[in-house]
């Protein structure tokens, strides 16, 4: 039987769990389902034993038939830190002490309260050195300790702990195609962007920005209803395509109603107008940190453009994402739709399965981490994990050893001593005392050394914050930039929502209907961007003219054409004249300085004497070709 593991995620909302194979080269996907996270159980990425988490767990274990109680957790945390770096090619222990020699440099925080991890990304082979190509982690211990803390709780054997940026990698070199290849991972708080080529992550950078404020926006709209839970606005997120593709808040393809709320009423589709509007804006801190981290790397790889994104995590599923973000990042995302070199059970419903959303479950299976430190703790499992998390020493191992006891297993028992070796002989008082008295001296010099430390870490400590302090103003600037420019977008977005380039007629129809002659007749109108054309009829030439001279006086437009000017005699044999005029929007001002300049609009009298010559001219010679025009 294939070594079987459970792949856990909790999330703040939302826990998955996939049943696979460990480390298998060919792994198979046999069970996978998610449940929401008890409220509070996770800050952090620290997470509490909570008997409903519990419960539920072991009610979706028994309803898949899942036996297994091997276990590997994907750890989610800003406070996980990551550095790459190159050391010369060297030993492991040399590696590790290196490292350890110079992590001050890497991380500025405390580090007796991390454990450091690293990884192998490649070997540089250059004529003049060897070196390698480090990922150093760095890991918080109570993050640790909590997982296994929660193993226990749950009777888990935690075999390894996986971060999600390792898991991301792991599953994108065997899933993502192409040789430069690049996901974004968006979940509920944070969003992950990975970028590879080939087996080698050229950048990887975490965002403090998910989809949990959009789905809040979905459920304080109420349109689906008045006490919707994050699961159900999540599923509704799925179903409906809930964010303004579009700065006027519609989606190409699709109707500009709301379709149906859960009592079967029709969504007024002005709300749902809204309901986008408000989802979109919730995800523009998202958008615009996704895209100064791709411009970043744009900047720097120009010959390895980015050209296609894989969409992965809960955002994946999320409807209308992809297109928002191929519009926003100009380009090309695509969410995943399925594994190709994992096998996934027949029992598995691949339609409605959302393989993308187990991402990471999937991932931290493949090469876990060894945070865990699996060569010390070798068969130890969540037991003695959950020991340490509660301040306990673990049974057995150093701390038995010292006392000259027998070292003990897990299960409190001592371990057979191996055939070949004999059982360890008591020291002699001498050499006990022997060993005390050098123990005295060597903790009074460790003291010393110790205050002394102290002191200038204090120092040391007092002369940062004082600088801190001084550049604190910096920051505020750049808070108040972020916002600024957070405004700034989203009024633009709202202003091509709203806006209407045709303001000006507002003025223009209240002088229409203050001086347009009681004998002329609006027959039509026809609005544009930048102004107005009418047809207009009149009961003769002479009428005519006066209200081409009257349009010559308004302060809201000018006018620039009159052309097919026609003159018909209707059956009782009176005369009609038909004419277009065309005009341009003027504010005030501009109309004013044009005629300062052009010396018009003085003399009525004259205007209508050349409108009406022009009338006439334009009548003599296109009456007989336009006779039918505009009737």
């Amino acid at each position: 039987m294939a070594n079987r593991v459970l792949g856990i995620e909790i999330g703040e909302n939302l826990t998955r769990v996939v049943e696979i194979d460990y480390k298998a080269k060919n792994p198979k996907i046999y069970n996978m389902f998610g449940f929401p996270t008890p409220p509070g159980m996770i800050d952090d990425g620290v997470v509490q034993p909570d008997g409903m988490f519990r419960s539920i767990l072991y009610s979706k274990l028994k309803e898949k038939k899942i036996s297994t109680k091997k276990a590997v957790f994907v750890l989610n945390s800003a406070r996980i830190a990551s550095r790459d770096i190159e050391l010369p090619l060297v030993k492991e222990k040399q590696l590790k002490e290196m490292i350890a020699m110079n992590a001050s440099d890497y991380f500025p925080v405390d580090l007796s309260q991390y454990k450091l991890v690293h990884q192998i990304i490649e070997k540089i082979d250059r004529p003049e050195e060897k070196k390698l190509r480090l990922s150093v982690i760095a890991v918080p211990n109570d993050l640790i300790l909590s997982y296994g803390a929660l193993a226990a709780d749950c009777r888990l054997q935690l075999v390894a702990l996986d971060y999600s940026g390792n898991a991301i990698k792991q599953l994108m070199r065997r899933e993502i195609p192409g040789d430069v290849k690049v996901t974004v991972k968006v979940d509920e708080v944070s969003t992950t962007l990975t970028v590879m080529d080939g087996s080698m992550v050229k950048l990887q950078r975490n965002v403090n920005h998910g989809l949990a404020d959009a789905i809040e926006a979905i459920q304080d709209s109420e349109l689906f209803g008045e006490y919707l839970s994050f699961t159900d606005a999540v599923d509704v997120a799925r179903r409906k395509t809930c964010l303004a593709i579009r700065p006027d808040g519609t989606v190409p393809d699709e109707p500009a109603g709301g379709g149906m709320d859960p009592m079967g009423h029709e969504i007024d589709s002005e709300r749902f107008k809204k309901l986008r509007l408000n989802v979109s804006y919730s995800l523009s801190n998202l958008i615009s940190s996704l895209g100064r981290v791709i411009d970043y790397y744009q900047s720097r790889n120009s010959d390895t453009p980015i050209e296609r994104i894989f969409l992965i995590g809960l955002g994946a599923d999320f409807s209308g994402l992809s297109k928002l973000l191929t519009n926003e990042l100009n380009v090309k995302v695509v969410p995943l739709q399925q594994f190709d070199g994992i096998h996934v059970a027949k029992s598995i419903n691949l339609a409605e399965a959302k393989l993308a959303e187990y991402f990471n479950c999937v991932g931290c299976s493949l090469s876990p981490l060894d945070i865990l430190d699996s060569k010390k703790n070798k068969g130890i499992g969540a037991p003695i994990m959950a020991g340490t998390a509660a301040g306990a020493m673990p049974p057995g191992g150093a701390q038995a050893g010292m006392q000259g006891k027998p070292p003990v297993g897990p299960d409190g028992k001592p371990l057979p001593v191996p055939a070949g070796e004999e059982a360890e002989k008591p020291v002699s008082f001498a050499v006990q005392l022997l060993i005390f008295g050098l123990c005295v001296v060597v903790a009074v010099g460790i003291t010393a050394y110790s205050i002394f430390s102290n002191l200038v870490l204090t120092s040391d400590n007092m002369t940062l914050k004082a600088r801190v302090s001084d550049l604190s103003y910096a920051q505020n600037i750049y808070d108040v930039y972020n916002q600024t420019k957070k405004d700034y977008d989203w009024t633009k977005l709202f202003e091509s929502a709203s806006s209407n380039k045709n303001d000006e007629i507002t003025g223009f129809v209240d002088e229409l209907e203050q001086k347009l002659p009681s004998e002329a007749k609006l027959v039509n109108m026809s609005v544009t961007t930048d102004g107005v054309s009418m047809t207009i009829k009149t009961g003769s030439k002479d009428i005519a003219a006066d209200v081409i001279a009257q349009l010559r006086t308004f302060e809201s437009i000018m006018v620039s054409n009159v052309s097919t000017i026609t003159e018909e005699v209707d059956e009782t044999g009176a005369s009609k004249v038909q004419f277009t005029v065309d005009c341009t929007y003027v504010k005030a001002d501009d109309s004013a300085a044009s005629e300062s300049a052009d010396g018009t609009g003085s003399e009525p009298a004259d205007t209508s004497e050349d409108a009406s010559s022009q009338a006439q001219t334009q009548t003599d010679s296109g009456s007989s070709d336009t006779d039918s025009t505009n009737q």
